[in-house]
């Protein structure tokens, strides 16, 4: 085996399925010698700008450490400055919204934009242009052993992913996700995905996790959003977090899944929670299997 000291990342760029702008598509690969062809599982990482280093350096270590097979991990990002990124995430990670939706947004969209509504073409991309791609690219990515990440409105995403496609991928990770999106209207398809999953041959893994601090009251605002502390504070306890995540995992396995994961990481936050969710979320997706 060799073992690389820092993940080398590689990257190339892939058109937005509006036809406006470019994805930057990011990819760590496996570095150890012994992979064979089709081997690698390959873990899609949403809100690369952000989270594609972090799970890189941690599937490289867990797999230099041979805790794990060692997987290559695909980033999707813009590229872009923190403030136009938020923005632009937005508009391609979440469903619809109704007007109602938009109102209950308020001071937020100083921080998200306006812009949202692009999951099923997002997801589309991801599924017809995106995952091919990578395939041919990459000789040592697994044909079929795929696995989402997504966190926050990535773990929306990736909820939506999960309750319209779930075939899609072989695990759906799902880090404190804005299931309060629209009014929890994301739920509203938990009926049909029951059909879906009694014609599945093959289940899903699922994996859902929470900061048990994230349904906390704020205790100050945010420079970056736009809202006093009691609109703040009002928004937290509406959106129930932690409650909303707990209740979606119940949520799925009442709908059938077999393989629902839950845990609410205690004394972490909205962001502080990122590490020990991409670290189990990678260790359930890719765990060993002999």
């Amino acid at each position: 085996m060799t073992a690389e000291i820092q993940t080398k990342i590689e990257q190339f760029d892939l058109p937005h399925p509006s036809g406006d702008g470019m994805f930057k598509i990011s990819v760590a690969r496996v570095s150890n010698a012994t992979t064979r062809v089709r081997d690698a599982p390959v873990l899609f990482v949403l809100d690369s700008d952000m989270s594609l280093a972090l799970a890189a350096e941690i599937a490289r270590l867990r797999g230099t450490a041979g805790l794990q097979p060692t997987a290559m991990v695909v980033g999707v990002g813009y590229g872009a400055e923190v403030s136009l990124m938020a923005k632009l995430r937005t508009e391609d990670l979440t469903p619809p919204l109704s007007e109602a939706g938009k109102q209950a947004l308020g001071g937020l969209t100083s921080m998200i934009g306006e812009k949202e509504g692009g999951a099923e073409a997002f997801l589309s991309f991801f599924i017809d242009t995106l995952m091919p791609e990578i395939v041919e690219r990459y000789p040592e990515a697994s044909l079929d052993d795929h696995n989402l990440f997504g966190h926050s409105l990535g773990g929306l995403f990736v909820a939506y992913a999960l309750l319209t496609r779930p075939q899609a991928f072989k695990t759906f990770s799902s880090a404190s996700p804005s299931l309060w999106w629209d009014g929890f209207a994301v739920l509203e398809h938990l009926p049909a995905f029951a059909n879906k999953v009694k014609a599945l041959d093959v289940q899903p893994q699922v994996f859902v996790c929470v900061g048990g601090k994230e349904q906390d009251p704020p205790s100050k605002t945010s420079p970056l959003v736009q809202m006093t502390l009691d609109q703040m504070q009002a928004f937290v306890a509406q959106a129930r977090m932690v409650d909303a995540a707990v209740e979606f995992a119940v949520a799925l396995r009442e709908a059938g899944l077999r393989d629902v994961k839950h845990i609410v990481f205690e004394d972490e936050d909205h962001t502080s929670v990122l590490p020990s969710a991409i670290m189990r979320g990678l260790t359930i997706a890719v765990a060993r299997s002999d």
